[in-house]
């Protein structure tokens, strides 16, 4: 009998390890297979390939010249989960439209579950940049469709636009370049909607270096810290005005780089709004 259980124990180890290692094979394939899109996930802005020579030259910039936003620019973003308490997901912004309307805006991958089935997103809120409790707006409709987070290299599909409910502050509020987005080799800088931690406004210069139709990337002129400022508007350091958001930030070579969503996409995507269903009920 003894010598029994022990075959039988015996078959039940073997059986044990083929499952265990054909499990791991299966993991390895379905790796290899999506290797890119974990990784984009972990580290966002990894597979973008960027200039890494040279900052390109100033450019000719025929707009009129302004001043850089003298309030905080960016915003602290915070999530509300069925009916739970807010929680830090990242930054936004107030943009004020050619018509005068102001909506909210940012990204898509701070609200990752917004449209799925199931999702508890309630509402989304904004807070100074120096302070943690206390909220300048509570958005809980969307103004116009949402886009989707970004797991590739087009930093255009990823943002969210908020409905203004309550009046808003003007000081709060940005306006677009109307050029729609920067220039190649132009100056700009982040607003962080973080802030500095310490109760003041945290802005970073950088340089452009890459534009095209997936987005653009500034060379920052620091290294620095750049978690939960996904959403902080870029502005021209010529004109003053937003040039985009900030979506995906990418070290390479001891430089870091940030990739923003053109600001002329994210009007034409407020221009073009006809729905705006509550962040709640919202499904794809």
């Amino acid at each position: 009998m003894l010598k029994y259980a022990q075959a039988v124990g015996w078959q039940y180890a073997v059986r044990a390890t083929l499952l265990i290692l054909t499990i791991t094979v299966i993991l390895l394939v379905l790796a290899s297979l999506f290797a890119a899109q974990i990784l984009a996930f972990f580290l966002p802005g990894a597979q973008i390939e960027l200039p890494l020579g040279p900052t390109p030259r100033p450019p000719t910039i025929l707009a009129p010249r302004g001043e850089l936003p003298t309030g905080p620019g960016g915003l602290k973003e915070w999530t509300q989960y069925d009916g739970g308490e807010y929680g830090l997901s990242g930054s936004g912004f107030f943009l004020r439209l050619s018509h005068g309307a102001i909506v909210g805006l940012t990204t898509a991958h701070s609200a990752p579950t917004l449209g799925l089935p199931g999702q508890a997103l309630e509402r989304i809120a904004f807070g100074l940049p120096e302070q943690d409790d206390h909220l300048v707006a509570e958005f809980d409709t969307l103004y116009g469709l949402p886009g989707v987070p970004r797991f590739g290299d087009d930093l255009t599909v990823d943002y969210v636009l908020l409905q203004v409910s309550t009046p808003v502050d003007e000081a709060l509020a940005l306006s677009a370049d109307p050029r729609g987005a920067a220039q190649l080799g132009e100056p700009v800088t982040i607003l962080a909607g973080v802030g500095d931690w310490n109760g003041g406004r945290r802005a970073f210069g950088g340089t452009v270096v890459k534009v095209d139709e997936k987005g653009a990337w500034a060379q920052m002129d620091e290294v620095f810290e750049p978690g939960m400022m996904s959403g902080s508007p870029f502005v021209s350091d010529h004109t003053g005005l937003v040039v985009g958001m900030a979506i995906a930030a990418a070290p390479r070579e001891g430089r870091l780089f940030i990739g923003f969503h053109p600001i002329g996409r994210l009007v034409q995507a407020a221009e073009a709004a006809r729905e705006f269903p509550k962040i709640s009920a919202y499904r794809r």
